[in-house]
């Protein structure tokens, strides 16, 4: 497991989510806390992505292929579709564009952006 800084951006629209600060990579994965949500990505053959808070959030992410994910709430369990448009894996960053459906609701087109470097 090793410290790490991260600067992680997040796109919709005119609306955009800026998160730097600390986490952490064990393995495949990358944990973060942003304004007490728990954000953990998953890189694989398919990239995970996991928001927990007062919601639960689950993207499943490969380039060319629709997937399915999860959003809980306090409203319920709702599928999410979502159609990864870009998806750029370099060393030590992510670069994912992706369109979200929920219940087959257009939500809008996501850009994510991950970097991070080892905490020294």
């Amino acid at each position: 497991m090793s410290k790490i800084n991260i600067e992680a951006t997040l796109k919709n629209n005119d609306e955009s989510h800026i998160f730097k600060g600390k986490g952490i990579k064990k393995d495949n994965q990358i944990i973060y806390l942003d304004q007490n949500v728990q954000t953990k990505i998953t890189i694989d053959n398919i990239i995970k992505i996991e928001r927990n808070s007062e919601y639960s959030l689950i993207l499943n992410l490969k380039k060319g292929i629709k997937t399915k994910g999860t959003y809980i709430n306090n409203y319920g369990s709702f599928t999410v579709q979502i159609e990864t448009i870009q998806l750029i894996q370099k060393n030590n960053e992510l670069k994912i564009t992706y369109k979200l459906r929920i219940n087959d609701t257009y939500i809008g087109t996501f850009t994510y952006n991950l970097k991070f470097t080892l905490d020294t």
